[in-house]
């Protein structure tokens, strides 16, 4: 299990997959140009250590992985996508620590519920 985001830097969510097992995953697709995106890294990194345990995070570069953005129809960065197999919450924009955590709180209570 790993503490830090997963790097995706071609279309294939397999090491996301392999790595996740049954933890919900955070999708994070950004750009290298976008200042939001970049203003966000460091949350990303916290709550990737934070979550370990509960949530698989990727970073998603969109220039690299053209497939996967159309896949997840992708339009403005920065975009967060969580998913179970299927997506349970999606985000445009940037966030605080505060408001994603709540996010990603919410998305594990509801999954646990089901479970």
């Amino acid at each position: 299990m790993t503490a830090s985001p997963i790097v995706i830097e071609d279309d294939h969510l397999a090491p996301l997959d392999a790595a996740a097992g049954e933890r919900l995953q955070m999708l994070v697709f950004s750009a290298t140009w976008c200042g939001p995106c970049t203003a966000m890294a460091p949350v990303i990194e916290d709550i990737a250590r934070s979550y370990a345990g509960e949530v698989a995070v990727a970073k998603i570069d969109i220039e690299r992985s053209p497939e996967i953005v159309k896949a997840f129809d992708v339009r403005a960065v920065p975009t967060l996508v969580l998913r179970r197999g299927a997506e349970i919450d999606r985000h445009v924009g940037a966030l605080t620590r505060t408001r994603l955590a709540l996010m990603l709180d919410a998305a594990l209570e509801s999954g646990s519920a089901s479970a």
